[in-house]
This record gives C-alpha cells, sequence and structure tokens, in this order.
C-alpha cells in the first residue's frame, strides 16, 4: 500500500502494483504537507498546514484521533472523532470545538472534563483499542454558568495585603437562560473553590435551588504571599463554566512554615497469607526515611512527621483515620490504633501530605481499590469467587473514599504514590500486587484536588521480581536513584528536584529499566502478564509503564523534595 497527501486536504491510499485508488481519508481543514506509515504498517500519521497531525487506520476512512501541540511542544492535546480528549491543562484551553461550519456555535474543550477526558486515550488507541464517548458531545447542552469571585467583607480589599488568616469568600453564581433550543435555563451545580490551584470547597447538587442565581460564601485559609482562587461551577448536562478568578496577597505577618506529613503504608503480611509480598515493607521504609532525611537537611517545614502504618498497623480503619485527622475530622480512633496516629494534626495551606501505599490493588467496575492488611478474604488467591471478591472490596478502599477523604485536606503540596502492580494473574510470581492503574477516578482526584498522583503500572501490565534490588521498580527509581543518586534532577537541571521532576524521572525510569532486564542487562527475574512468558523476542514483550496524573495547573511554589550541594550535581 501507498500513502499519499495532497493539497486536496487529504490523505489517498493506492495499490503500488495497480495504481488503484483504495481508499480517500478526509479530516484535514488544510493541505496535507507529511505522511509516514508506523513501522508495523498499523497506522498511518498525516500532518497538515492546519497545525495538527492525525492518526489513522488502513481500513477506515475516519481518524483514530488528532493531535495538537502549543508552546514549543511543552503542553499538548488528543481528541477522538467523538469528543473523548486527554492532554495538559493549558492544552486543553488553547482550543475551542466548533459544532457547525461557518458558525459561532464553539466552546472550550475543558468545559467537557467531566464526562470526556480520557487519561491514557492516545496509548490505549495505540494498543489497539477503540474508546467511545458515552454520548453524543454534539447533543449536549453547551450552555455555560456564569461564575464570579469577590471577597465577602467589604473592610477587606484585593488590592491591598491581609492580615487576616481566615477570609470569607463569595461566589456568584447565575445560570444560563433559556434560549431558541432550550426553553429553561442552564441550570448551576457542583460548585467548587480552589486555592493555588487545591481544592478547598466543593457544594454539591443544584447551587441555585432552582433559582436563577444566587450567592454561595465560605470563609477560608489563606498564607502569606499570592492566595491565587479559582472558582467554577457545571450546568445541568455536566458542562464546566468558565473559570472565575481572583489574586489575594497575604500580609508577611501570616508566613509560617508547615508540617511535611510522609503516611507510609506497606503490607508483606496480610490477614490471608496466600495474599503475602516480599518487598512491600521494604519500599514504604526507604520512601519514608528517604524523604524524612531530605527534607529534614531542606529546612522547608518546621516538622516532618512520618506516620509509618505496616503489616498488621495498615488496615482499612487505620489508613481512613489517618486521612481523616488530616482532614480535620473527629472521627473516632480505631481500637488499638497505632500511636502514630496522635501525631496528626489537621492539616494547613503551608503543609505537605505525602501518602505511599505499597501492596495490593484491583479495579473493578471503574473503581480502583487499595487492599489493606484486613482484606476480608481467606481462599486461595486464583480462587477468588464472586463472594469473596465482594467481600474483599468491602473490606477495602476505593479512589472514592481516597477522593472524599482527600477532598477536606486543606495542604497546598499533595502527593499520592501507589505502588501496586498488576501481576495478580501472572505465572511463578513471588510478588502478586495486583492493580490496574487506568481509573479515570484516579484522575479526577489529582484535577479537582491539586494533587499528584503517581501509580505503579497500568491494568494489563506486569509487576517485577526485583530481588537483586530489594525493592520494586517504581521505589527504586524514585528513592535510590531518583533522590539519593540525584538521577531526577533533570528539566531543568538546576540543582533542585522539585516533584514534578520527580514523578516524571520515575514514569520515564521504570520501562527503561525493565527493557534492560528483558534485554539480558540485569540479572533479574522478570513476572510477565498472561501470555508474554511464551514471547521470545524481548522486545515484544509488555514492560511496565508508570501513570503520572498531574494537578490542574502549576503551583505557584513547587515542593523541593532535594537540593543538591555542588558535589552532587
Amino acid at each position: 500500500m501507498l500513502a499519499s497527501g495532497s493539497y486536496d486536504k487529504t490523505v489517498k491510499l493506492w495499490d503500488p502494483q495497480t495504481g488503484n485508488l483504495i481508499r480517500t481519508l478526509e479530516g484535514h481543514s488544510s493541505p496535507v504537507v507529511a505522511v509516514s506509515f508506523s513501522p508495523n504498517g498499523r497506522f498511518i500519521v498525516s500532518s497538515g498546514e492546519d497545525a495538527t497531525a492525525k492518526i489513522w487506520s488502513p481500513d477506515s476512512p475516519q481518524p483514530l484521533c488528532t493531535l495538537a501541540s502549543f508552546n514549543d511542544g511543552g503542553d499538548w492535546l488528543v481528541i477522538s472523532p467523538d469528543g473523548l480528549f486527554d492532554g495538559s491543562p493549558e492544552g486543553w484551553k488553547s482550543i475551542l470545538w466548533r459544532f457547525a461550519a461557518n458558525t459561532f456555535d464553539v466552546a472550550p474543550v475543558e468545559a467537557f472534563f467531566n464526562e470526556f477526558y480520557y487519561p491514557g486515550l492516545l496509548a490505549d488507541i495505540l494498543a489497539g483499542k477503540r474508546p467511545r464517548a458515552s454520548q453524543n458531545i454534539a447533543r449536549v447542552d453547551r450552555r455555560q454558568p456564569q461564575v464570579r469571585l469577590a471577597l465577602a467583607d467589604d473592610r477587606l480589599s484585593a488590592d491591598r495585603p491581609i492580615a487576616s488568616r481566615k477570609v470569607k469568600i463569595r461566589i456568584q453564581v447565575a445560570e444560563a437562560q433559556p434560549d431558541a433550543d432550550h426553553s429553561t435555563g442552564s441550570g448551576a451545580r457542583d460548585v467548587r473553590l480552589f486555592r493555588n490551584g487545591s481544592l478547598i470547597k466543593v457544594w454539591r447538587g443544584d447551587a441555585l435551588n432552582s433559582q436563577l442565581n444566587g450567592a454561595l460564601e465560605e470563609t477560608i485559609s489563606i498564607v502569606a504571599g499570592e492566595n491565587h482562587l479559582t472558582a467554577y461551577a457545571f450546568n445541568r448536562d455536566n458542562i464546566k463554566s468558565a473559570d472565575a478568578t481572583m489574586v489575594l496577597k497575604g500580609a508577611e505577618s501570616l508566613k509560617r512554615k508547615g508540617t511535611a506529613y510522609v503516611l507510609i503504608a506497606g503490607v508483606n503480611e496480610y490477614a490471608n497469607p496466600r495474599f503475602n509480598l516480599r518487598y512491600a515493607v521494604a519500599d514504604a521504609q526507604d520512601f519514608g526515611e528517604t524523604l524524612l532525611q531530605k527534607q529534614t537537611k531542606l529546612g522547608n517545614f518546621s516538622n516532618i512527621e512520618v506516620i509509618p502504618l505496616l503489616n498488621q498497623e495498615a488496615t482499612r480503619a487505620n489508613i481512613l483515620a489517618a486521612l481523616g485527622r488530616l482532614a480535620g475530622k473527629d472521627s473516632e480512633t480505631p481500637a488499638n490504633a497505632p500511636a502514630a496516629l496522635s501525631r496528626i494534626k489537621p492539616a494547613e495551606p503551608e503543609d505537605a501530605v505525602i501518602l505511599y501505599f505499597a501492596g495490593h490493588g484491583t479495579s473493578q467496575k471503574a473503581r480502583f481499590y487499595l487492599i489493606p492488611h484486613d482484606l476480608g478474604y481467606d481462599g486461595p488467591l486464583d480462587g477468588l469467587d464472586e463472594a469473596g471478591l465482594n467481600s474483599m472490596l468491602a473490606h477495602s478502599i476505593s479512589d472514592r473514599e481516597l477522593e472524599q477523604a482527600f477532598e477536606h485536606i486543606d495542604a497546598s503540596d499533595l502527593l499520592m504514590v501507589i505502588d501496586a502492580c498488576n501481576s495478580g494473574q501472572a505465572l511463578e510470581s513471588e510478588e502478586k500486587r495486583r492493580g490496574p492503574m487506568n481509573s479515570k477516578g484516579l484522575a479526577q482526584l489529582a484535577y479537582e484536588k491539586g494533587l499528584y498522583i503517581l501509580t505503579a503500572a497500568q491494568g494489563y501490565q506486569a509487576a517485577l521480581e526485583a530481588s537483586e534490588l530489594g525493592h520494586g521498580f517504581l521505589t527504586y527509581a524514585l528513592v535510590e536513584e531518583g533522590l539519593k543518586n540525584a538521577a531526577a534532577d533533570a528539566e531543568p537541571k538546576d540543582g533542585r528536584i522539585l516533584i514534578r521532576e520527580w514523578v516524571d524521572y520515575a514514569a520515564a525510569r521504570v520501562p527503561e529499566m525493565q527493557e534492560s532486564a528483558l534485554l539480558g542487562s540485569r540479572g533479574l527475574k522478570i513476572v510477565f502478564v498472561p501470555g508474554d512468558e511464551k514471547v521470545s523476542d524481548p522486545s515484544k514483550r509488555n514492560v511496565q509503564r508508570p501513570r503520572v496524573f498531574y494537578r490542574r495547573e502549576v503551583e505557584p511554589e513547587p515542593l523541593v523534595v532535594e537540593k543538591l550541594s555542588g558535589k552532587d550535581r
């Protein structure tokens, strides 16, 4: 097959033996200036003067997806024909959907986040999946509610420094009016308020009580320096409003050092010993001890509290209680709770909260679950039936529960690391961590809360037997290489390791480590996904690819994980 691009805005596929036209691919809005087959022949990529690239299957006239990049490639967007998208936040804000030719019927891509955002879209398409939107994007009510932010106290002004720690904020909300296509207003619901990119308040449900407009008020904490406030709402069809923004400057008198809470949970010894692991506790301890050492040296926090929940103490009740104390909830402390929980105070804006979990995980019906020590199942690992699964899920911690717990934690720096890989079905594995990590709920949690989430692997992938390292690959890349060897100081290489650099390094490094092992350069025993152990060509086997879910926007003062001396650079 031969592919050609042309100034008539099309890609044409030809039979080189006969010269006959096989198919015409239409989708670009300007001349097509570059065309290439993928090495395996499964895809065609075309690039046009419309500043987009499109990926096609040779067997279909419709593009599989469209790719666009902005800001010299620093921001990006991937869009499927029916409206699913993935990309960077600035990429979402750079594009408008146009729903009819030669009209001004447009809406920002970001408005469709809740229903059409699909993390990992490009990877799934290239893996042969064909994801589909749950509804027709053209039929959604695209009218956006109006949201405005203001100070509720007339004695204060956004133009002058504010010396009060607590400030009352007013959010004015109005629904979009009826129009030619809609006999009623758009409605306004699920209002969210952010400070410096981190969610601090949600008003769920109808924000207007069936009225045309209304006002919401909330007393929030502010910090010294700039406090960037953002609010938005959704209409009845879950379409997001434009952001309302306001900047308040906290007086210098508000400056304080916060506390870094590092909650480490690792389970080698499960209540059901058939689920026992080898490296989870070592991973958790190394993670906690290294962060304690690095943050103590930096001196950015007045106190670093490492809260260990290991083996029998890593229960559902204890993990949720720890998160509840950080959220300031007056929940009852579980019986026989470890004394370390008493060191946890309600988090404040200058604080950092880091949750690290190493153990089993699983994904069921679009929900992801952390499986604690008291997993609620005493049968064999490979004989899990529906009743056993339901019992296990009831004793586990879902991503929805994590979302609800983190929603009320008022810390500006938030990180969750989940080292639970999907090798539960793998053959001959002693390190059977189960945990598909493609859950949309995790991505939404990162977006809404301003939370960095790093997960060990995606749902179809294998874990590794890394006894030579004494750790799982993710923790080894994060701690031993990323911090102790300063390898994460990369983009930019400036003697500082910021939180984004750190998680990016681990996400990129883990597949490199496994590829090296597959090619025989490390003496590591690899655990394969089912079927992969029969693939003789190492390049055709799956590699473990961690996923990173970023916070909604770059924070004004990102968390510094490590600062290097001159001799360390």
